[in-house]
């Protein structure tokens, strides 16, 4: 599953890139302040902060921490006990429908865009474990698709998953999943009130292979190409 991001760009960056800005007005009494810019390799674990552009504030770049918490979450210690229990880093998007969970920001329409240049997963050969860095091949800006909840210290997010594509499966060739990467030609739809489910869980299918790369940390890229 998607538990390892990066993000190294920095703001101006990212608000060129997303046709945004990661403003201070318009942010709320108990919001948190914005990450530090770039993010190398960060944890889903680690409860990081995270640029996101999200359906409430869809003209700016917000924060958001990662790790999506019911609203009956209350305190540090019951979010810590609840994401133990049920890590809510990742969300299945076939399951969002029905899953308690995560059913309530699904049909109220809380996506997100979680902008990353990087994530990585791990090839199992054998006992050993690979990691592989999966980029854009332009080496761009891309985005997640998630789902936010609001919290009373700040909103929260979960990262959609859906089947992986082949290059994904030779990568994450036990669970055969990927996170849900949006296009840029969707970014607009994805965060826009009221559409149909239908058309949100047509957009969490496989993103295309051919626009990806795979890269063996250390090692030499591994392209769509190959399969």
């Amino acid at each position: 599953m998607c538990y390892n991001t990066t993000l190294d760009r920095d703001v101006r960056t990212l608000e060129k890139r997303m046709h945004k800005r990661m403003l201070e007005e318009g942010r709320r009494v108990g919001d948190p302040d914005p990450p530090e810019l770039p993010l190398d390799r960060t944890t889903a674990f680690a409860r990081p902060l995270w640029p996101v552009v999200s359906s409430r504030s869809p003209d700016r770049i917000s924060v958001q921490r990662w790790g999506l918490l019911p609203r009956y979450i209350r305190t540090d210690e019951e979010a810590r006990e609840f994401l133990k229990r049920t890590p809510t880093f990742n969300a299945i998007s076939e399951e969002v429908a029905a899953k308690r969970t995560f059913k309530r920001a699904f049909e109220a329409g809380q996506r997100c865009l979680v902008p990353v240049t990087a994530f990585q997963e791990w090839r199992h050969e054998g006992k050993e474990k690979i990691p592989y860095r999966i980029t854009m091949k332009d080496g761009d800006v891309f985005c997640l698709g998630g789902l936010w909840e609001e919290h009373t210290d700040g909103d929260t997010y979960t990262v959609l998953t859906t089947r992986a594509n082949p290059l994904m499966e030779f990568v994450h060739n036990t669970r055969k999943r990927m996170p849900v990467i949006i296009a840029e030609e969707h970014w607009g739809t994805w965060l826009l009130p009221g559409l149909p489910a239908s058309e949100v869980l047509g957009m969490c299918a496989p993103y295309p292979e051919e626009l990806m790369l795979a890269e063996p940390v250390g090692q030499r890229p591994v392209q769509a190409s190959l399969f």
